[in-house]
């Protein structure tokens, strides 16, 4: 969509995105565009990358993208402000790229819904929903397919959005150096809810689908009972699962990647944190922490406890506002609640505790 956001806000600066992918839990990439006469192939190195290192980089054909960048720097949550249509369960986390002039990842397809928001510069992007074969030889590291015309070809700037649905083609090649800030979606497979299928039946890779999503499910934090039906009727399983499959739902979406666990308290350190907020203190939502609810549990970090009905409106405004301020009256109300949540690393740990 051509002129979506009049800016992207909250942003990053290319030295900021490079500074993360110098860090050693941040998750980045460089791909290089090598071209021949003969073929045009992709390489990929890992970070953590040397400063140096990144300094020297030649002027084009090359992207350096960094996944997560919400965990990382908790403000960049804002942009998710602008999908608030799709439950925020099904968000997988914010990537940041910068590509110099000529830099792209290639030709590939995505198995999930991806928003591509334009920062600074100019990046064409063609993309098609015909059938694309895939390219081997492209690249050892990537899945890419054959480079393809496309039916349709735009170029993005800074405000437009792109919005790519599972399986469509596309391709990106920055034509002035550019930053990219993609809200990529994530769904459970079948094999995700292996552990109620029976032994003989057969794990396919069909991904959680909802096409008949409606707008009361995009509260934020929540997952709708609906969801549980379209994965119950995916796994052909009976009405009376549908609490087990809305369980693994909420541990699928909430479970954080093993370098991005958050710190958890410790008993001792939980029953410090009821005292603070006894005494009218604030806790912040952890930036990586992973936290959602339904009409029965909450989860956080892949954990889950059953969620009396009193104690929704708490975990609802955790997830819409990702803050807690204390009070004597508000804290001995929910205080088993807020020892687990403390206890599966919901909140930041304050320094002066």
């Amino acid at each position: 969509m051509p002129a979506a956001l009049a800016r992207v806000r909250p942003s990053i600066t290319r030295n900021e995105l490079a500074w993360l992918a110098t860090l050693p839990d941040v998750e980045s990439r460089l791909i290089f565009v090598d071209r021949t006469a003969a073929q045009t192939r992709y390489r990929t190195e890992t970070g953590p990358f040397d400063p140096e290192y990144l300094e020297v980089l030649p002027k084009r054909d090359w992207t350096l993208l960094v996944h997560d960048v919400e965990k990382h720097l908790p403000e960049m949550r804002a942009l998710f402000g602008h999908v608030s249509f799709i439950p925020d369960w099904r968000i997988d986390d914010l990537m940041v790229s910068f590509a110099a002039p000529g830099g792209g990842v290639g030709p590939h397809r995505d198995n999930y819904d991806v928003f591509l928001c334009q920062g600074i510069g100019v990046r064409n992007w063609k993309f098609t929903r015909d059938e694309v074969l895939e390219n081997h030889q492209a690249s050892d590291e990537l899945s890419l397919l054959d480079e393809f015309t496309g039916e349709q070809d735009a170029d993005t700037v800074e405000g437009d959005v792109l919005y790519l649905p599972p399986g469509v083609a596309h391709w990106g090649v920055s034509k002035r150096a550019c930053m990219t800030y993609s809200i990529g979606m994530r769904a459970p497979q079948v094999g995700d809810f292996s552990s109620l299928l029976k032994k003989s039946a057969a794990i396919t890779d069909d991904f959680y689908r909802d096409p008949d999503l409606t707008i009361d499910e995009a509260r934020p934090g929540y997952i709708a009972e609906k969801a549980a039906k379209r994965a119950s009727a995916l796994l052909d399983l009976p009405a009376a699962r549908q609490d087990d499959v809305a369980r693994i739902i909420g541990e699928f979406a909430t479970q954080p990647k093993d370098w991005l666990a958050p710190e958890c308290a410790t008993p001792e350190e939980a029953e410090m944190l009821l005292d603070y907020l006894r005494k009218g203190g604030g806790l912040r939502v952890h930036g990586m922490t992973q936290i959602a609810f339904d009409d029965r549990n909450a989860y956080v970090n892949g954990k889950n406890r059953q969620l009396a009905q009193c104690h929704t409106a708490l975990v609802a405004d955790l997830c819409a506002n990702r803050v807690f301020r204390g009070s004597a009256r508000k804290t001995d109300g929910a205080a088993d609640l807020l020892r687990w949540l403390s206890c599966v690393g919901t909140f930041e740990l304050p320094e002066n505790l």
